[in-house]
């Protein structure tokens, strides 16, 4: 069983399917021009296996459209509308303190990730450098390795425990972030064995 070509909603119109999934993110995420009619915006979308077909010109929405571009995920059940992405910001250094922001994604995971981003980068902690003739803010944090983290967090969670998804905690002292399932390769042995991935299908429309 491969969760990410299961069905998310089943038997809908195509006018559904347009309204819920965010297609305009897809195809400028994806680098293609957009189409000008709206048969072949279903049909560029039926080849990824975001969509399929069904009988009377009705549709099934897949897991892998609705988890990466869906505008928004509540729209869906709850086990799949459960793994938006949460973020929190505690004032101090750990969950007992203030939480000074909140913010639960509502978007899928392709469409909504640089947003997601730019929202995590504005809140790290930052340290002002003085330079020759000016100050400069360095955050303590590379955005870099935020943006890996936070993919890899997203891509490579196990999708069949329901009622939980990624969660990035931001302390006045670290970042963590983590999501739901177990490592398919041991912690102790992740440098000398070959790497093992979830999801490749998401992984692989992550990358591209």
């Amino acid at each position: 069983y491969t969760w990410e070509h299961g069905n998310a909603k089943t038997y809908v119109t195509s006018d559904t399917v347009l309204s819920e999934i965010d297609y305009a993110a897809y195809f400028t995420l994806t680098k293609q021009p957009l189409p000008d009619n709206r048969q072949h915006i279903l049909e560029k979308l039926e080849a990824d296996r975001l969509i399929k077909k069904d009988v009377g010109d009705r549709w099934n929405i897949l897991n892998l459209g609705a988890i990466l571009f869906a505008a928004d995920m509540t729209l869906f059940d709850g086990s799949l509308a459960r793994k938006a992405v949460r973020f929190v910001k505690y004032e101090g250094t750990d969950r007992t303190t203030t939480v000074t922001h909140r913010r639960d994604g509502q978007k899928g995971y392709a469409s909504g990730f640089e947003g997601l981003l730019g929202y995590i980068n504005g809140l790290l902690p930052q340290n002002e450098l003085i330079g020759q003739a000016l100050r400069e803010a360095h955050r303590l944090f590379p955005q870099l390795s935020v943006r890996e983290l936070v993919a890899n967090a997203l891509i490579h969670q196990d999708m069949t425990i329901t009622g939980a998804g990624p969660l990035i905690e931001l302390f006045s002292d670290r970042l963590e972030i983590t999501n739901p399932g177990c490592p398919l390769v041991d912690t102790n042995r992740m440098i000398d064995l070959p790497p093992r991935s979830r999801n490749e299908a998401i992984a692989s429309l992550m990358r591209r």
